[in-house]
């Protein structure tokens, strides 16, 4: 029997990242995962360029200690470049693929709904609003992945190194890890007013525009530009807060 399928306002949002992405997603870990090695490495042949190769006097270590230097680097280089490109790749495919659904959502509502919705407000949540979500959806997995595997391979580096040391640097995390979903959570209630503020400014544009003649026949420049202006400010105070 086939599956009932998920109205588009209801599919959440990692259906959209998954679906269609698995392989690069895949392919993105991986690169992930030797990319994070590969600014691992740099590390060690800088101490060992140090204490064996200068401290010893001893120029063939040198070369070869420089030449994985360099190489390491260029990798690194190399593999976050592609990363990127693939971050890109995705976040393209994903918003793509989320206009034309939600365009087609949009047409079979019924009348009702457009005599109630501004122009504004539409045009606001297909182009605006779902281009900041198609970004997201390219980092979705790739940025954790980067941030947990760098801390799990510096702090392990940095164990093999001074274990005390490494203590104290990371004895900071728990604060950190108990702070960040406080602030996350303002974070996206000042974001979730962004947005509402930013469906208000679009609709009162279009009411403008449409109504332009109105506003030139009976001269009310200075209300709509206060009306306009009130809006304004209500948005920067929001982008400050956020």
């Amino acid at each position: 029997m086939k599956q009932p399928t998920i109205p588009v306002v209801k599919r959440p949002l990692f259906s959209w990242i998954i679906e269609g992405n698995l392989k690069l997603q895949i392919l993105l870990i991986v690169l992930i995962a030797v990319t994070v090695s590969a600014r691992v490495l740099p590390l060690e042949m800088q101490k060992r360029i140090i204490n064996e190769a200068i401290g010893l006097g001893k120029m063939d270590l040198l070369i070869r200690y420089c030449l994985i230097y360099l190489g390491a680097v260029l990798l690194s280089s190399a593999l976050k470049f592609t990363i990127t490109i693939i971050q890109t790749w995705i976040s393209e495919r994903v918003l793509a693929a989320m206009r034309n659904a939600l365009y087609a959502h949009i047409i079979m509502l019924p009348l009702g709904f457009f005599r109630k919705a501004q122009p504004g407000m539409v045009v606001s949540a297909l182009v605006t609003e779902l281009a900041t979500v198609g970004n997201y959806a390219g980092q979705a997995i790739a940025t954790p992945v980067i941030n947990i595997l760098t801390l799990i391979a510096f702090a392990g580096y940095l164990l093999h190194l001074n274990p005390l040391l490494a203590v104290i640097s990371f004895s900071i995390y728990p604060i950190i890890v108990f702070l960040i979903p406080i602030l996350q959570k303002r974070a996206n209630q000042a974001n979730k007013k962004r947005v509402d503020a930013t469906r208000k400014m679009s609709s009162k544009i279009g009411e403008v525009i449409t109504g332009i003649h109105e506003i030139q026949g009976n001269g009310t420049f200075r209300i709509e530009n206060e009306r306009f202006a009130k809006l304004v400010r209500k948005m920067y105070k929001i982008r400050l807060a956020w």
